[in-house]
Formats: C-alpha cells, sequence, structure tokens
C-alpha cells in the first residue's frame, strides 16, 4: 500500500514538471528571433460546422517553425450574465496538445502533421461537449494564435417536462392541451400533423413553430392520431405521435319502437349504440333483465354497436314494453321497444235482396261479403269497418209506368177531338 502511494506521489511530480516544462518552453525567449517574423502564420478566424458523431479536421498552417513549438488549446467560456458577446464572456483555456503530444484525457483527439507546414488537430466522433473555441499558437512573442470555432449540429428531440403520454383518453367537452419541446442544434422547427387518412382538416391546426397545441372542448370529430415533427436540417428528424380517444356517454337509438306481432311468432329488437369506452347493454321488461342468451351483439367499431334481442312469442305475457339499457363509465341511457298484439276480425256484411219482376225485366241486387283486419291494444279493442255500396249495372222503368202513360196520352187526345166538334 505504501509502495502505491509512493508512485501515484511521484507520478503527479512527474505531470507537474512536465506542464512546468512544456511553460517554460512556451516562455523560452532563447537565442533565436522571438517575434516570428520570418514564421508564416495563418490568423485567419475561421469556423466550422460538423454533425454529431462525425469527423472533424481543425487545421493549423505554419511555414518554417524552425524551433517554436505548436500548441492546441479548447477555450471554454463561461457567460456572467447579460447581452456579453462571444469575445466579451470569460473563457478558461484547457490544454489538448503540445509539441506533437497530446495531453487530453478524451481519446477522440490527435494530431496530424506533415513536412509542409500542417498541423492540424482531428476530432473523431465529435459530441456536443466538443462545440466552442479551438486556438492553435506558437510560442513567438508575443504569441501568434489562429482561431476556429467549432458548431456541432445535434439532430432534434423532443424533450418535455410535462409529458404527455402517448395514448390519451378524454371525455367529450373537455379541454386538451398537447405539448412537444425540442432541443437541438440549430433549434428545430415544430410542425403539427394530422394522420387520419380520411381527416385532411387543417384549420384546428396550431399555428406554425408552435411546441403547444390547446383544444378548448374536445369533440367526436377531433382527430383520432396526430403527430409532432421537429425539424433542424440535421437528420433524422424527432417525431412524437398522439393517439386521442375521446370518450363519450352512451348514445341509444331505436330503428323501430312499435312491433306488431302474433301469438307463437319470432321478434327482433333491434337496438344501436354509439358510446367510448363500449358500454354493457342489456334489455329490461318490466324491470327484469332479459336473458342474455336471447341477445346478439355486433360490434361495428371502436364506438358503435348493434345489439338484436330475438324473442318468441308464446302466451301474452310475451307483449309489452322492452328497454333497450347501455352504460359506461360517463353514463347510462336507454330507450323503449313496444311489442303489440295484433288479431285478425272477420265482418260480414249483407245487404236485403230486392226482386221486381216483370215480363221483360228484373232487377236483383246480390249481397256481397268482405274481411277487416284491426290492432288489438293491450287493453281494450278497436275495429274499424267500411261500408259497401253495391249498385245494379243497368236500370230500366217497369211495364206498367208505360202502361198507364199510354192510357193518360190517349183520353188527352179523345178530349181534343170532341172539342173540335163542339166548335163546328
Amino acid at each position: 500500500m505504501y509502495c502505491l502511494t509512493l508512485l501515484l506521489f511521484i507520478g503527479t511530480i512527474c505531470v507537474s514538471s512536465s506542464r512546468s516544462e512544456i511553460q517554460r518552453t512556451i516562455d523560452d525567449d532563447g537565442d533565436e528571433d522571438l517575434s516570428g517574423s520570418l514564421v508564416a502564420f495563418d490568423i485567419t478566424i475561421e469556423n466550422y460546422t460538423v454533425p454529431v458523431s462525425g469527423k472533424c479536421i481543425l487545421t493549423c498552417y505554419i511555414a518554417e517553425v524552425r524551433s517554436f513549438k505548436v500548441l492546441w488549446q479548447k477555450i471554454d467560456r463561461v457567460n456572467q450574465g447579460g447581452n456579453q458577446t462571444l469575445d466579451e464572456q470569460q473563457g478558461q483555456p484547457t490544454l489538448i496538445a503540445f509539441d506533437g503530444t497530446v495531453y487530453s484525457n478524451k481519446d477522440h483527439y490527435r494530431l496530424e502533421s506533415d513536412y509542409v507546414g500542417s498541423y492540424n488537430l482531428i476530432i473523431d466522433r465529435v459530441n456536443e461537449d466538443d462545440q466552442g473555441e479551438y486556438q492553435c499558437q506558437i510560442n513567438t512573442e508575443p504569441r501568434k494564435t489562429k482561431r476556429i470555432f467549432l458548431t456541432v449540429q445535434v439532430p432534434p428531440r423532443i424533450v418535455d417536462f410535462r409529458p404527455n403520454p402517448p395514448l390519451i383518453s378524454i371525455r367529450s367537452g373537455i379541454s386538451l392541451t398537447l405539448l412537444c419541446r425540442a432541443e437541438g442544434t440549430p433549434l428545430p422547427h415544430i410542425r403539427w400533423r394530422i394522420r387520419d387518412i380520411d381527416m385532411n382538416r387543417i384549420d384546428s391546426l396550431p399555428p406554425e413553430n408552435s411546441n403547444i397545441w390547446f383544444i378548448p372542448a374536445v369533440t367526436t370529430n377531433f382527430p383520432h392520431t396526430v403527430e409532432c415533427i421537429a425539424d433542424n436540417g440535421v437528420l433524422p428528424a424527432s417525431n412524437r405521435i398522439f393517439t386521442i380517444n375521446v370518450e363519450i356517454p352512451p348514445i341509444v337509438m331505436i330503428n323501430n319502437d312499435l312491433i306488431q306481432s302474433q301469438l307463437y311468432q319470432n321478434v327482433t329488437l333491434d337496438c344501436s349504440i354509439l358510446s367510448r369506452p363500449l358500454a354493457r347493454i342489456y334489455w329490461e321488461k318490466n324491470g327484469q333483465i332479459v336473458d342474455d342468451s336471447k341477445m346478439i351483439n355486433t360490434q361495428i367499431n371502436q364506438t358503435l354497436s348493434i345489439n338484436q334481442l330475438k324473442l318468441q312469442i308464446n302466451d301474452d305475457d310475451d307483449f309489452g314494453k322492452y328497454n333497450c339499457i347501455a352504460e359506461n363509465i360517463h353514463g347510462r341511457k336507454e330507450a323503449f321497444v313496444y311489442v303489440l298484439k295484433e288479431s285478425v276480425v272477420v265482418t260480414t256484411l249483407t245487404t236485403k235482396k230486392y226482386q221486381r219482376h216483370s215480363k221483360n225485366s228484373s232487377l236483383r241486387l246480390s249481397s256481397s261479403r268482405k274481411i277487416f283486419r284491426s290492432t288489438t291494444l293491450p287493453t281494450k279493442d278497436i275495429y274499424i269497418e267500411r261500408e259497401i255500396h253495391i249498385t245494379s249495372s243497368s236500370h230500366r222503368p217497369s211495364t206498367h209506368h208505360r202502361l198507364k202513360n199510354r192510357l193518360f196520352i190517349s183520353l188527352l187526345l179523345l178530349l181534343l177531338c170532341r172539342l173540335r166538334r163542339t166548335d163546328r
């Protein structure tokens, strides 16, 4: 244990001595012209942009470096607040490499140099922490420095301090807020998209580049699936999909609320239910639940169900009022169907027979018969009948009447003849 402590102490002294030697070498005046007037050094400020995880080569060209030493360092700037510029922010230099040796503890830094004056710093697998200012220096008097600013492009990623779950269930009429905040370099642009194939509405979308979508009152027409997309030009873009289930209390619909039937016939009662979540459906008669085995439930989609109650009318107790009831966590609704008894009533109408006889003609009125149907209500019977009017096909005056007319005409002619004789 003592030996290990001694080795660590000696190592620390060696590193400190090495750094002190580096600094003395940088500051060493020597016998050479320390102004470096004969050294061609490019001090143009450069800007580099590289995507995260990429490779970056920071170039530093020095012609005829002579006995001067090349140093690479990174300036970590601290913002003191306010509207400070990059140069006004306080900088803390961190040594990366000196005189061809890398001293940084980051393993993705390495040097590249040749005999024509290139002293480049290569950064493999660039990460977000590598963004910032880099300086290439030579130890002239004063020091000559080349500044390089590195920007690391970071693909967008959606981050929420109050994240929405991917599946949202909310009752109709309640307000809803969807959040989609994103980070990245450069700052991502936010847009919303409706993913429902059968919906092309854009009037309900939030403003462009808005990371908050507020819906005052959600309706059943609201899209089922929406998507938030964050894009800053750096691949890949980020997205988040929200599935919204708008829940409603049951709505019960009856297509035919009055059914007429007779004994020993089969009857089917239909009941349609809209609900989310799906409702429990059952039938009642006189406060008693009807046997489930008589029901057939068909689910059309996640909202609509059709329920059929199949009855066999065996006696009068099977007639009456049937209630279709649906209930879920948001409420209970019901609708009713009346099953009434239908009967057949036979009514015979007979007319009197009129017969008139003569030598040449006779009139006969024949009788007729007709069957009428009527509905029998549970409380009393109602019969509706129609009268039948029967007329003969032709009607001629009797012979007796014709003889009377002829006799009257003969008497009138005889009277006229007597009057003429009297005048003569």
